[in-house]
């Protein structure tokens, strides 16, 4: 295995088009409206049917031993523990969301399905040593801080008096206001130590889902094997009618394998080490 790897052509490795399914944009029109004005013989142009884009660029993988070594770091003890019957991977991965206009990504899905096998069909591997897995993933967790203010107080003033011809008493109104901080997911990674990891991605309130994003895994894998991954998205998007959002709807998503000559692909796989 070389300190670098990479597979296919240049440039993206899959074009992923979302679109909403022809069931929902029919709901969609018959009870906004939207783009119920746009129609051309032959042919339904509205914004309820735009494409919506995610690019899976493709995996750069290096033996994380030889990696580290050029980096002139040292090789983590839990690692050199292991040596003897693993190898271990660094892969960075990369997807880049781009949602239709009129709408915005609400979350999405990008999935892995990690699926190891022998080097030589002839000469399978220890099956003591199990399956290769996701040692390390990150992000891991990323979250957005916000502050929330609560204002309590007692409303209104109370007024005490023996007389009602003589002045009062007015107790002054109590107001106080008290903070605190609320975390909100944006990414979060799943299956560490897993054949299955994953990232999720939250809109929040300060960040919208748009642009690209770096994924990391270290993957762990018995020697005399190697791995492929199945790939898998999943996505919602909220429509927008002027700054009112609509509830978040699936995409139906097409994997498109390059750019230069795209062809549909059912089952996305990639081999990674």
């Amino acid at each position: 295995m070389e300190d670098l790897h990479t597979d296919g052509d240049q440039g993206a490795l899959f074009e992923v088009e979302g679109q909403l399914s022809e069931e929902e944009a029919l709901f969609l029109e018959e009870s906004t409206g939207i783009g119920s004005v746009s129609r051309s013989v032959g042919e339904i142009a509205t914004p309820l049917r735009a494409r919506s884009f995610v690019s899976i660029g493709e995996p750069i993988v290096y033996d994380l031993t030889k990696f580290l070594a050029k980096c002139a770091d040292p090789v983590p003890a839990d690692i050199q523990l292991q040596t003897k019957h693993y190898e271990f991977y660094q892969v960075q991965l990369s997807c880049s969301f781009q949602a239709a206009s009129g709408c915005r990504f609400h979350d999405a899905r990008f999935a892995l399905r990690l699926e190891t096998l022998p080097d030589n069909p002839n000469k399978p591997a220890q099956a003591s040593l199990g399956n290769a897995i996701a040692y390390d993933l990150y992000p891991q967790k990323v979250e957005d801080e916000y502050k929330v203010s609560i204002k309590r107080g007692i409303n209104p003033q109370l007024t005490l008096t023996s007389d009602p011809f003589s002045p009062g008493i007015s107790l002054p109104l109590y107001e106080g206001t008290e903070e605190y901080i609320v975390y909100k997911g944006y990414i979060e990674a799943f299956d560490l130590q897993g054949t299955q990891p994953a990232w999720s991605f939250t809109r929040t309130s300060s960040h919208e889902i748009g642009g690209p994003y770096k994924l990391f895994l270290v993957i762990r894998k018995p020697k005399g094997t190697q791995v492929k991954a199945s790939l898998s998205l999943t996505t919602h998007v909220q429509f927008m009618i002027g700054k009112l959002a609509l509830d978040p709807l699936p995409l139906v998503m097409i994997f498109r394998r390059g750019r230069n000559n795209p062809v549909i692909v059912d089952n996305p796989t990639v081999p990674l080490c």
